[in-house]
C-alpha cells in the first residue's frame, strides 16, 4: 500500500456517541436527536430576536428530524451523532431566520458543521473532497459578507427582515451577491465545481447529509428570507435566475448521462435538482411558489438521503460502478426495491413525492409566466429518466459472470430505508400538509 494511504489508514478512529451508548446505541442516539431537535423547535429560544416561526419552516423542521433519525439508524457506530445534532440545530435556526444577521449566522453554522463532517478522513480521496468543500465554503462566506456590506450601505439593517422596496444600486447588488453566496451551497452552475467531487469522494453517508439535509435547509431558508425582495425585481429574476436554473439543470443531466460511477451519477443528479429548485426563486411572484419550493425540498430530502445511504452500503461491499451493480436487485430484492422506488421518485414518476414536488414547482413557474423555462425543465426531467433507468436496468435485468455475495443490511439500516421510503410514498400521495404549511 502506498505510504500516503498507510498514513491515512493509521489515523485513530474517533468513537461516536452511538458507540459510547453501548448496545442499541444507534437507536438511543437517534432518539436523542429527535428529543434535542424537538426541544429546540418547541422552545421559546426560537422566538429570540431575529427568529420567527413559520409554518413552512416548521413542517420542514419536522421532516428534517425524521430524516436525521433515519441517518442515525443507518450509520450506527460510525457517524459522530453530535454532528447530526449540530446540523439539525443550525438547520432549524436557518429555516426560522427572520433577520439577515440571524440568517448569516445560521448559514455559517450549517457550512461549518458540513466541513467538520467531512473532516473524518480515512483516504486521500476523502481528503480531496474535504479540501474542496472547505475552499468553496470560504468563497461563499466571502461573497455573502460582501453582499451584506453592500446591502447595509443602501440603508439595510442586519437586525431586521430584508427591505421590500427602496433599493438603490448598492442594495440590489448586495441582494444578488448574497444569493450567489447561497448558490455555492446549492451547487448552482458555475458555483458547482466542488460539489461533484466532494459528494463522490467523501463517505456516502456524509454525502447524504451534505446533498440532502444541508442543501435543502439552505434552499428553503434562503427562499423564505429573500422571496419578499425578489418579488419586486422580476426583470432580475428573468435575466439572472432563469438562465442559471436552465444551465444548471441541463449541465447536471447531461454530465450524469456520461458517468459510469454511481456516486458521480448521483452527484450530477443533485446538481440538476438544484436547477429545478432555482425555478422556485425565479417564480416567486406566483402564489404557488412557496408550496412548490417546500414540496420540492421535502421530496428531495427523502429520496436523496435514501439513495446515498444505499450507496454507502454498496461501497462497503466494493460496488461503485454500474457494471458492478448488475443483477443485485434479483439477488437482494429488498435492497433493489428501496433503490428503484427512490430513483423513480428522483426521475419524477407519478404517485411518488418527486413527481408532485416537480409538478407544483413547475406549475408555479407557469403561473409566473416562465413558460419557456418550465418547458426546458420538463425536457430535462424527461432526459434524467435515461440515467435513472440505466441504474434500474443494471439492478434487475443485467448479470455478471462473477456475482459475489454482499453482507445483509443491518436491521437498523433497513429501518432507516423504510422510514425514507414511507416519506417518499406519503408525500407522493398526500399533498394537504404541504399546501397548508405554505398557506
Amino acid at each position: 500500500m502506498p505510504y500516503d494511504q498507510q498514513l491515512f489508514h493509521s489515523l485513530p478512529r474517533r468513537a461516536s456517541l452511538a458507540a459510547a451508548l453501548g448496545p442499541g446505541g444507534a437507536l438511543k442516539a437517534a432518539a436523542l436527536i429527535l428529543l434535542a431537535l424537538a426541544g429546540l423547535f418547541s422552545s421559546s429560544a426560537i422566538g429570540l430576536e431575529g427568529f420567527a416561526v413559520s409554518q413552512a419552516g416548521g413542517l420542514f423542521t419536522v421532516v428534517l428530524m425524521v430524516v436525521l433519525f433515519a441517518v442515525a439508524l443507518h450509520s450506527e457506530n460510525e457517524l459522530t451523532i453530535t454532528q447530526l445534532l449540530v446540523l439539525g440545530a443550525a438547520s432549524a435556526a436557518l429555516l426560522q431566520s427572520h433577520s439577515l444577521l440571524a440568517f448569516l449566522v445560521a448559514f455559517e453554522g450549517v457550512s461549518l458543521v458540513s466541513v467538520v463532517l467531512v473532516s473524518q478522513i480515512r483516504t486521500p480521496e476523502q481528503a480531496e473532497g474535504a479540501v474542496k468543500i472547505f475552499i468553496a465554503g470560504a468563497i461563499a462566506t466571502g461573497i455573502l459578507m460582501f453582499g451584506a456590506f453592500l446591502y447595509t450601505l443602501d440603508g439595510g439593517k442586519l437586525l431586521e427582515p430584508l427591505k421590500v422596496t427602496g433599493y438603490g444600486y448598492y442594495g440590489t447588488a448586495g441582494i444578488f451577491l448574497m444569493l450567489l453566496g447561497v448558490f455555492y451551497k446549492l451547487t448552482i452552475v458555475p458555483m458547482h465545481g466542488w460539489a461533484v467531487d466532494t459528494y463522490s469522494l467523501v463517505r456516502a453517508d456524509h454525502a447524504a447529509l451534505l446533498s440532502g439535509a444541508a442543501k435543502t435547509a439552505a434552499a428553503l431558508g434562503a427562499f423564505l428570507l429573500f422571496a419578499p425582495a425578489l418579488k419586486v425585481a422580476p426583470l432580475y429574476n428573468l435575466w439572472i435566475l432563469v438562465p442559471l436554473a436552465l444551465v444548471t439543470m441541463t449541465l447536471g443531466n447531461f454530465m450524469a448521462l456520461a458517468q459510469k460511477n454511481l456516486a458521480r451519477i448521483l452527484a450530477w443528479s443533485s446538481v440538476a435538482h438544484a436547477g429545478y429548485m432555482l425555478i422556485g426563486f425565479a417564480a416567486v411572484s406566483s402564489e404557488r411558489a412557496e408550496a412548490g419550493m417546500l414540496y420540492m425540498v421535502v421530496a428531495y430530502l427523502f429520496m436523496q438521503s435514501a439513495v446515498f445511504l444505499l450507496l454507502d452500503h454498496l461501497r462497503r461491499e466494493g460496488i461503485e460502478t454500474l457494471e458492478e451493480l448488475a443483477g443485485l436487485g434479483r439477488r437482494y430484492p429488498l435492497l433493489g426495491l428501496f433503490f428503484t422506488v427512490q430513483l423513480f421518485s428522483l426521475a419524477g414518476i407519478p404517485l411518488l413525492a418527486g413527481f408532485l414536488g416537480k409538478a407544483v414547482l413547475f406549475y408555479a413557474g407557469v403561473e409566473a409566466g416562465l413558460w419557456g423555462a418550465v418547458l426546458v425543465a420538463l425536457l430535462n426531467s424527461a432526459l434524467s429518466v435515461a440515467y435513472y433507468a440505466w441504474i434500474v436496468k443494471q439492478l434487475w435485468f443485467e448479470s455478471r459472470e462473477e456475482e459475489g455475495e454482499i453482507s445483509p443490511s443491518r436491521p437498523t439500516a433497513l429501518g432507516a430505508q423504510t422510514i425514507l421510503l414511507a416519506g417518499t410514498l406519503w408525500f407522493g400521495l398526500f399533498a394537504g400538509s404541504i399546501f397548508a404549511a405554505a398557506g
